[in-house]
């Protein structure tokens, strides 16, 4: 399945032509699957998403599009910013990139969808010069963290919060690209 997976979907930087498009997408996915967010506020970063993804030479913003130019997955990086109290100076020693907006359609959910996505975004992040890429994801999401360990990623903090937050991290060096 993976391989027709990579060949249905066009994986590559949304333009700014294709912004409405990648923020209702992540929106529907945001409202399914962190119901107690606000429904109508933006994520900072989708916000200012001009600034912070496409004039921005350190981040980048994927989305997968189908034959048809829907966009079925999104995934970005930007600079880690040390603001998570928990792992503050954990990631000071290298440069590291912070996984967000990693989103799948959920009617492609366990397709290779998202495998293929971060296979796309973590050289991409190797290539603008980071070494480690971080993120966070949450328990109550069904798979996140099996999904995140099948692409490499290690547990390296688990708070035990109200999220249920896990942090987690993988290294960009050469050999671990796919």
């Amino acid at each position: 399945m993976l391989e027709q997976v990579l060949t249905d979907y066009d994986i590559k930087e949304i333009k700014p032509v294709e912004l409405a498009a990648a923020t209702h997408f992540v929106m529907d996915i945001v409202r399914e699957v962190f119901p107690m967010l606000d429904p109508n506020e933006l994520p900072p970063d989708m916000a200012r998403f001009q600034e912070v993804y496409y004039k921005a030479k350190d981040a980048a913003f994927l989305a997968a599009f189908d034959r048809d130019g829907t966009i079925a997955a999104t995934a970005a990086f930007l600079p880690y910013d040390d603001r998570i109290p928990e792992i503050k100076g954990m990631y000071t020693a290298r440069p590291t990139a912070e996984l967000v907006k990693c989103y799948v359609n959920p009617q492609l959910r366990r397709q290779g969808v998202g495998t293929a996505m971060v296979r796309q975004l973590l050289p991409l992040a190797r290539a603008k010069g980071y070494e480690t890429m971080y993120l966070h994801t949450h328990r109550f999401l069904p798979g996140a963290v099996g999904f995140w360990e099948a692409q490499g990623f290690e547990l390296r903090l688990e708070p035990h919060d109200n999220w249920q937050t896990v942090h987690m991290d993988c290294r960009l060096a050469p050999d671990n690209m796919f």
